[in-house]
């Protein structure tokens, strides 16, 4: 039978993959051929003649080496495409995140406060919003096409004083603006855009000014892009325990689901034999 053990050399010859699992699908394709030579000798076939025919009902030594060298490196491009697809979604989550969050809300966010002080400015000086400070006041809000909505209060106490503290809060409350003015704002609607409102006060005069940001969908973007990384990552993580191990037991699998990388790195540490190997 040396025929069959050259035979059963040469298909796996160029396999590249886990040593354990490759055994073990030699001695399965040994004991089928072995069975197969078995059938044939008994249907009274010499044993050259039975071994040969049992070999070409295999497909053959060039047609199975070159399918079972297709199926690793399938397998193998397969595992690759998890992995590296986990970690490209990751990467562009967290980006995008950081890119529309840090860039846009926090400037947003401060937004406000930036223009209540500008319409401050003009306000500062003037015991009414005449008409000459409403225009300078619109020219303000229309210099930036984010903000949407700003209100005027004034805050002058039945003393003279200014309101302050919890006093200019209650005021403001319940008080009516004496004046307003909105602006039509092309926000995306399909990028979930939120509005900020930012008060200032100083003196007579307290200012409300709303503007919109794309927090909402920067972060819809990072737990959407983190979640497929964990679940990629995951099955990843699963195919490589199968066949570095060649099972993939109910627990480690809960593992992998819970706490990931971190599971992953318990699983290469608890197989110090696999660590040495780390194979895709």
């Amino acid at each position: 039978m040396k025929k069959v053990e050259a035979f059963v050399d040469s298909v796996y010859q160029n396999a590249v993959g886990n040593k354990r699992e490759i055994k073990e699908l030699k001695a399965e394709m040994r004991s089928h051929l072995l069975e197969a030579i078995h059938e044939l000798k008994k249907e009274g076939k010499p044993e050259q003649e039975a071994i040969q025919l049992a070999i070409e009902r295999f497909g053959g030594e060039q047609e199975m080496r070159y399918e079972i060298s297709q199926l690793y490196h399938k397998q193998k491009l397969f595992a690759k495409g998890l992995l590296f697809t986990a970690i490209a979604v990751l990467l562009v989550a967290i980006f995008s995140f950081q890119f529309l969050y840090q860039r846009d809300y926090l400037s947003s966010h401060d937004f406000p406060h930036r223009m209540n002080e500008k319409i401050i400015g003009v306000l500062n000086d003037h015991e009414s919003i005449t008409e000459e400070v409403k225009k300078e006041v619109e020219s303000i809000m229309q210099s930036n096409k984010r903000v949407d909505k700003m209100e005027i209060y004034y805050t002058k106490g039945s003393d003279g004083k200014p309101l302050e503290g919890t006093e200019l809060f209650n005021y403001l409350e319940n008080a009516k603006p004496i004046y307003s003015y909105s602006e039509d704002v092309d926000t995306p609607r399909w990028l979930w855009a939120g509005y900020y409102r930012g008060g200032n006060g100083m003196g007579n005069w307290f200012i409300y000014t709303s503007a919109f940001g794309y927090y909402v969908i920067s972060i819809l973007i990072l737990v959407l892009g983190t979640t497929l990384y964990w679940a990629l990552f995951t099955i990843w993580a699963i195919v490589y325990a199968f066949h570095t191990t060649k099972k993939a037991s109910v627990l480690w699998v809960l593992i992998f689901l819970l706490f990931n990388i971190i599971g992953f790195a318990a699983f290469l540490l608890t197989n110090k034999r696999i660590s040495k190997r780390i194979q895709i």
